[in-house]
């Protein structure tokens, strides 16, 4: 009967972990990208990936890289909130809004300012 209170309380805690919003970003860009890489007559291997589980996995990896270097920066919640913004582009947006976007661009950073215009 232990065993079913400690099962208990890991399904509780379990239940409480509130859902990672990088993971629907994810499936979103999957979504676009593969509807793209379909109209321009391309596979996910032409693109890099060996299918579409294979940039899934390299989404969440982003993901999870990305967090490491917001908590080395000292900085909290951009990612989340970057990975709620990429779902409602990738959601609603186009093979250009995809394409565009610059993975390894993160929040905290400023883009030096060259002086030039």
């Amino acid at each position: 009967m232990r065993w079913f209170h400690s099962l208990s309380l890991f399904l509780l805690i379990g239940c409480s972990t509130p859902p990672d919003p990088c993971d629907p970003m994810c499936e979103a860009a999957a979504n676009l990208y593969g509807g793209c890489l379909e109209d321009w007559g391309a596979e996910w291997t032409s693109a890099g990936y060996d299918d579409e589980a294979h940039f899934l996995e390299s989404c969440q990896t982003w993901a999870w890289s990305t967090r490491l270097l917001e908590a080395d920066a000292e900085e909290s919640g951009q990612i989340n909130a970057v990975c709620r913004e990429r779902q409602a582009l990738f959601t609603d947006g186009t093979c250009t809004d995809f394409t565009s976007l610059d993975w390894s661009a993160l929040p905290w950073q400023v883009e030096p300012d060259t002086g030039t215009q």
